[in-house]
């Protein structure tokens, strides 16, 4: 016998367990689901990953949630430079209580190693320092070398 719910096109199935409080990162762009879950998590972290799941909006997204943490700022930025198209929900007491595009820096300050080997940054201990030169797609400079960048070519430093 098969029992698999019954759906209509009014009802909806939750892809995901809901968490009593915490964040979730949502429409992160399939192929970096775990890139985000590494970056932001850590052992003793509950978290819920999903991955490729069906979105309206851009196709597959994976989804992030974290129970029990809120994202600080360091992380919000460091997301920005490999999700800039995801949402943070923050969740209390099984409520969304905010919910927001990644905020995306003027400045990245010391979340990303410069791709230029021959950057000051890379040889001595300098703090590293990009300035936001596009957002759409996300281009960065950096403030010593003056190189740019996309910012899919940055490593992060976390």
């Amino acid at each position: 016998m098969n029992r698999e719910p019954i759906t209509t096109s009014a009802s909806r199935v939750r892809q995901v367990e809901a968490i009593a409080n915490g964040t979730v990162i949502d429409h992160i762009p399939a192929e970096v689901t775990l890139a985000v879950a590494r970056l932001l998590t850590t052992t003793d972290d509950q978290v819920f990953i999903g991955m490729n799941l069906r979105s309206t909006r851009i196709g597959r997204k994976g989804v992030v949630k974290i129970s029990g943490r809120e994202l600080d700022v360091q992380a919000a930025a460091a997301l920005a430079l490999i999700a800039p198209s995801a949402t943070i929900c923050i969740i209390r007491n099984y409520e969304v209580v905010g919910k927001n595009q990644i905020p995306i820096p003027e400045v990245f300050a010391d979340v990303a190693a410069c791709a230029n080997p021959n950057c000051v940054t890379n040889h001595e201990r300098w703090p590293t320092r990009f300035l936001v030169i596009d957002r759409n797609p996300l281009q960065v400079r950096c403030h010593y070398c003056e190189r740019a960048f996309a910012a899919d070519e940055l490593t992060l430093l976390r």
